[in-house]
């Protein structure tokens, strides 16, 4: 065999190697987009229009939210507004922050 031709073969199959690789980042990148996006949530968080309809009615989530910040039980907000959006913890500690400040 010439080394022409196995510098072709060493090319082709580094090619491949690569070719794989892309692929590879290609689908954890597109995991990555889809964990980002996150759920759709109702108009009073962070802006959303769209509703999620797996969330109580917000007036009455908001009103136990304030009740248990009342008491001082901040982080059983945190944990109840959690549960109810299905967002991050840093979301829901991030909504029950802009609850105790008044701007929900």
């Amino acid at each position: 065999m010439e080394t022409v031709e196995i510098i072709a073969l060493s090319a082709l199959a580094l090619s491949i190697l690569l070719l794989l690789k892309v692929f590879s980042l290609q689908r954890q990148l597109n995991e990555i987009k889809s964990d980002l996006q996150g759920p759709n949530i109702g108009p009073n968080v962070y802006g959303s229009s769209k509703p999620n309809h797996n969330l109580p009615p917000s007036s009455n989530l908001d009103e136990r939210l304030r009740l248990l910040l009342d008491s001082g039980k901040r982080i059983q907000a945190i944990k109840e507004f959690k549960k109810a959006s299905g967002l991050g913890l840093k979301e829901a500690k991030e909504y029950v922050d802009r609850l105790e400040r008044g701007q929900y």
